[in-house]
């Protein structure tokens, strides 16, 4: 099974066991198959230590204390031999020290010795002589003779005690060369091992036992609420958007509870309004091609229904066809990123007069007053031909919904820096609890679909991309049964403005 199949539980109890088993192999190695090595090393140290601060007190009058000092635990043995081999100082004595036994010319040999290997020398001993160091102790003549304490077996076979010296030469202030060595006891290790082998099992054991409890407590604190949040997941997946996700046990799991409970709110909202488009979209499709079809089949079935009106109903009607397709092609292209704006400066004062004379006809036709309330004309920097939109579909929403007054006022405020555009209705206003909604395309404030006075129903949402786009500030202002006040605001861009 590949890993990245594996479930929360499985990785928790796998990284566990993985864990025990490491720490488990690292103690073995460390109290069983290195521990002798440690434990050499240790000693080692320790007589080179002493040695060192031997050496920084030979001439000292506190030598002697020292000495005591170093050799009270009983396992070191202290011996200063002069150069011709006589032994100066003792202290400390235990039954294996290496040189308790060797007589003035074995000792004169092991200066020497130590003196051709630089000053020190580190030696181990055991019962059948000289172990770990390869180079011999003494010269040709004096290995002839037969010395009891290299030779002499002090254990038996599988129990050889052994001990450490370290040889170092010093100069004392009179110039003479002593010799420092210490020799400390070797404990064998062989039972301590196989206790602490029969211990490491033990323990390892336990360890495995408590990393299993300890995965399952894991697996169940971590893994349980993201099964639950995937267990919710799959719910929405299918379409079922009023589940709710409860996200516990921790921190980053309450937030992702949370996000994904609004993901699943903003999935519902947009699921319908994504149905509500499509009734909608259908509607406004299914009247015009209606009317179309019912006037063709008249011209063509009823003696004189051929006329210029007739004609007219469904030149309009087509034509309000192709607004709709047109409009929802822009708002595609604009929420896609495809269409892009293109800026340059323009009299937006200018635009939105010419913009008002197409309403020209509707005013003389249907008795609406589109008013133009301006002191001065604002120059920005945009692009004027989606402007022309925004101010085109915020008038035609206003039309549609200014009610019987049929009076709709577009003012103009300019201040140091910026110009407000205000398209104001006198209709029946926009409730506070709609408002957030209204700029979605085709929202239908809860009613049944209306069919707009002029445009097509998508010109709020036109609206809020094309603003997005320009990074300009628009809303909207509304009390009920008082009229609705959309506005945006550019920034602006005088002739000659470096």
């Amino acid at each position: 099974m590949r890993w990245g199949k594996i479930s929360v539980k499985g990785k928790i109890f796998s990284c566990l066991a993985v864990f025990t088993v490491c720490i488990f192999v690292v103690l073995w190695l460390l109290q069983t198959v290195f521990l002798e090595e440690f434990y050499r090393m240790i000693k080692e140290n320790e007589v080179k230590n002493y040695s060192q601060a031997i050496v920084e007190n030979i001439d000292s009058a506190d030598l002697d204390e020292l000495l005591s000092r170093v050799t009270e635990s009983g396992d070191l043995c202290v011996h200063l031999i002069g150069q011709d081999g006589v032994q100066l100082q003792e202290s400390g004595r235990f039954r294996y020290c290496s040189l308790q036994e060797m007589d003035q010319e074995a000792l004169a040999e092991l200066v020497k010795t130590v003196q051709r290997n630089g000053g020190t020398k580190l030696i181990y001993f055991d019962g059948s002589g000289i172990k770990k160091d390869k180079q011999p102790l003494l010269n040709e003549t004096a290995q002839k003779k037969e010395y009891d304490w290299m030779n002499k077996p002090f254990f038996a076979a599988d129990q050889i005690q052994q001990s450490v010296s370290y040889f170092q030469m010093v100069q004392q202030q009179d110039g003479a060369q002593v010799m420092i060595c210490i020799s400390a006891r070797i404990t064998p290790l062989n039972a301590t091992a196989e206790t602490l082998k029969v211990q490491i099992f033990c323990i390892a054991i336990l360890f495995i036992f408590l990393a299993g409890l300890l995965a399952v407590f894991m697996a169940r604190f971590i893994a349980k609420p993201i099964e639950d949040l995937n267990r919710s997941s799959k719910e929405l997946a299918r379409g079922n958007y009023d589940v709710v996700f409860n996200g516990r046990g921790y921190r980053e799991t309450m937030e992702l509870g949370d996000t994904l409970n609004y993901t699943a709110k903003e999935l519902g909202r947009v699921d319908r309004l994504r149905k509500d488009l499509v009734a909608n979209v259908s509607h406004d499709l299914r009247t015009p091609l209606t009317m179309i079809i019912g006037y063709g089949e008249a011209m063509r079935d009823i003696p004189g229904e051929n006329t210029p009106e007739n004609i007219q109903i469904i030149i309009d009607e087509a034509q309000r066809l192709n607004l709709l397709v047109n409009d929802l092609l822009d708002l595609s292209q604009v929420e896609s990123g495809v269409r892009k704006i293109a800026k340059t400066q323009f009299n937006l004062t200018e635009s939105i007069r010419q913009t008002l004379k197409r309403y020209q006809k509707l005013v003389e036709q249907q008795g609406y007053t589109v008013g133009f309330e301006a002191d001065q004309d604002a120059w920005v920097y945009a692009d004027q031909v989606k402007i022309d939109q925004v101010v085109y579909n915020l008038i035609n929403n206003a039309i549609s919904f200014t009610g019987e007054g049929k009076r709709v006022t577009v003012r103009q405020q300019v201040t140091v820096s910026q110009v407000r555009i205000d398209v104001v209705d006198y209709g029946e206003g926009i409730p506070p609890e709609e408002k957030e909604h209204i700029w979605d395309r085709y929202y239908s404030k809860k009613t049944p679909h209306r069919r707009a006075m002029i445009g097509t129903g998508l010109g709020l949402a036109i609206v809020k991309e094309v603003l997005k786009l320009h990074e300009a500030s628009f809303g909207v202002e509304s009390e009920p049964g008082k009229g609705s006040d959309f506005w945006f605001i550019l920034s602006l861009d005088p002739p000659g403005a470096l």
